[in-house]
């Protein structure tokens, strides 16, 4: 069987404090908190989402790409590896395994919105209820944080290889 759960923990173990470890409620009540009350609003005001078809193919290219950093990050860390050691003063090989978290943890957001939404397209839905609405919100909103801590974190990387 397919365990996902290593995959939702590695993903939250990188929301906490480089400087004491602490794990940072903030962050976290963000990415959740944010996409949920998203979905309720859609789901409490009637949102129908349209274009299912469209919504779909961004997710597919989206999660093609993802596959792909998971890719580069892979020899990132090999570099990163070898340039300073596998131990844990290395910040180049701290921020490629946080950024493999978070990848791997986005694409399977992105593959569980991609399934609902190709079950949606495969019963020729052009518009969803506003039930599934609301999960899509949820989903949509959360990947998109999702990958704005992915665009921040390459930042710090990049940062951290030039310095």
């Amino acid at each position: 069987m397919i365990d996902l759960i290593p995959i939702v923990k590695d993903h939250f173990q990188t929301l906490r404090s480089h400087a004491n470890d602490r794990i940072l409620w903030g962050e976290i009540s963000f990415f959740i908190g944010t996409p949920i009350l998203l979905g309720v609003a859609g789901t409490y005001l009637d949102w129908n989402l349209q274009g299912v078809d469209n919504i779909l193919a961004a997710f597919a290219i989206l999660a093609g790409l993802l596959f792909n950093l998971l890719v580069l990050l892979f020899d990132v860390a090999t570099k990163a590896v070898t340039a300073g050691g596998n131990n844990a003063q290395n910040v180049r090989l701290k921020l490629a395994k946080h950024l493999q978290a978070n990848v791997t943890y986005a694409l399977l957001v992105a593959l569980i919105a991609a399934a609902i939404l190709g079950v949606a397209s495969g019963m020729g839905m052009e518009r969803v209820n506003r039930w599934l609405t609301g999960i899509l919100l949820v989903l949509l909103a959360h990947f998109t944080l999702t990958l704005l801590m992915i665009m921040r974190r390459i930042r710090a990387a990049f940062l951290q290889s030039i310095a």
